[in-house]
């Protein structure tokens, strides 16, 4: 059995897999905070180096979490008050956007709703001579890279800074639809489902480039892997199950998920799961991204 690491596009759950473990994650640095009351919780992780690199498999920058169990069910007022929150760090990072030519890019397919929430951002952008807004689309209805077609475009309207938005995939499936996640790194059209495309970042398009991101979807083996634990839990209260509750210890996380990941595969390999309300959720989500980006803009 190969080993393999378990699939996220949160830099926060990526520092969560040492947590508990004797591994030192160096260079990285980890700050945490809560507003409006301790209904939101902030978290940046900022990767300093190369060794932190390699330690969170993700590029130097800053990667801001906004959580709120109130994010995907949030009424009007509420989700002004998340919009803001995240205005302000949009801001921070931009570094007086306000006064800058800004394209913002919602990539993602608005035909399927996981993957909708950048098209959906932009139905809700206000434009003007200098804040662009566009949804390119994916590569399977253009033929064309989405990072090729925003290159052309950035050539052609000259921005000073580009804001991405996009979903995301994440480890835990409380964080679906729970959690913002800001940074300064860019991002991987079609990460979310682990198709990988041209990045779309500073490095590649030479301006600075925000991506905002939400994960809207979770690996299958995820979902058994944390069913399978609270099971043997739950067993193994009962002295004739405590052989299994220590078989399943002597894995570690990445065996057990792949170990679940090849039992799985008859039954239609990689699968990516999303919640029930998912439309609703895109619409209330997407409203708090277009909200705080014309905060931050305007």
């Amino acid at each position: 059995m190969k080993r393999i690491n378990i699939r996220t596009d949160l830099a926060v759950e990526a520092k969560e897999r040492y947590e508990g473990t004797d591994t030192e994650v160096s260079g990285v640095m980890l700050e945490e905070k809560s507003v409006l009351g301790g209904s939101i919780n902030i978290t940046r992780v900022k990767i300093l180096n190369h060794k932190g690199e390699r330690a969170m498999k993700k590029p130097m920058g800053n990667y801001i979490t906004i959580e709120s169990d109130k994010l995907k069910y949030t009424d009007q007022e509420h989700g002004t008050e998340m919009a803001k929150v995240l205005s302000k760090i949009i801001d921070k990072l931009g570094e007086n956007i306000k006064k800058k030519k800004v394209m913002v890019v919602g990539l993602g397919n608005r035909d399927a709703t996981p993957d909708a929430l950048g098209p959906r951002v932009i139905s809700g952008i206000n434009i003007n001579d200098n804040i662009f807004a566009v949804a390119p689309g994916v590569m399977a209805q253009t033929g064309m890279e989405t990072a090729d077609f925003v290159m052309a475009l950035a050539k052609e309207i000259r921005p000073e800074v580009i804001i991405a938005v996009d979903a995301l995939a994440a480890r835990s499936t409380k964080r679906l639809n729970t959690t913002i996640q800001v940074s300064d790194t860019g991002i991987s059209p079609g990460s979310g489902v682990g198709n990988h495309r041209q990045e779309i970042s500073k490095k590649t398009l030479g301006i600075p480039v925000i991506a905002i991101g939400i994960p809207t979807v979770v690996d299958a083996a995820t979902i058994v892997s944390d069913a399978m634990d609270s099971l043997v839990n739950a067993l193994s209260q009962s002295r004739a199950f405590e052989e299994l509750k220590y078989s399943m210890k002597a894995l570690n996380p990445a065996e057990k998920f792949q170990l679940i990941k090849e039992l799985l595969e008859p039954a239609g390999g990689d699968m990516y799961v999303t919640p029930k309300d998912i439309d609703e959720n895109v619409k209330n989500l997407s409203f708090i991204i277009s909200e705080a980006i014309n905060m931050a803009l305007f």
